[in-house]
């Protein structure tokens, strides 16, 4: 398995995927909807966020959407990781760890500050994030009517 970053079919494709396993990555949180979720993705695509791919004898095993945080409150020289997902059959695999390292140490070597990432509640990932080094900042909290 290598990890390398998507082709512009890729992106595509991916892009659309994304959209379509929101109410999964979001634990049920969200649901998927496509013109939400492109309303949220391609801002970030267009701003120069891109997809890295995990690929096994030419099959994408998984992807890690990631780009610079366009939140200003977290100034220039952060990044931010949209979205992590391995698909079922290779997952606990390590897919994902290799993924979320990849990226670290891509914006490590790049200079970034920092790198942020949302989690929802629920999420077995918020593990393997915390073995990584991320650490809770914040909780976003609702009330639903």
């Amino acid at each position: 398995m290598f990890i390398r970053k998507a082709n512009r079919a890729e992106t595509e494709q991916l892009l659309y995927t994304t959209v379509h396993v929101m109410e999964e990555s979001s634990m049920g949180h969200l649901q998927n909807d496509p013109q939400k979720g492109l309303g949220a993705f391609i801002p970030a695509l267009q701003n120069g966020a891109f997809f890295y791919v995990a690929v096994h004898d030419y099959n994408i095993l998984g992807w890690l959407m990631a780009g610079r945080d366009s939140n200003p409150v977290n100034g220039n020289n952060a990044a931010f990781l949209y979205s992590l997902y391995v698909f079922p059959p290779y997952r606990k695999l390590g897919v994902g760890r290799k993924l979320m390292s990849h990226a670290v140490e891509v914006f490590r070597r790049e200079g970034y500050e920092k790198v942020q990432l949302n989690v929802f509640q629920g999420n077995p990932a918020k593990r393997m994030y915390e073995e990584i080094g991320f650490h809770d900042i914040s909780t976003v909290m609702e009330i639903k009517f």
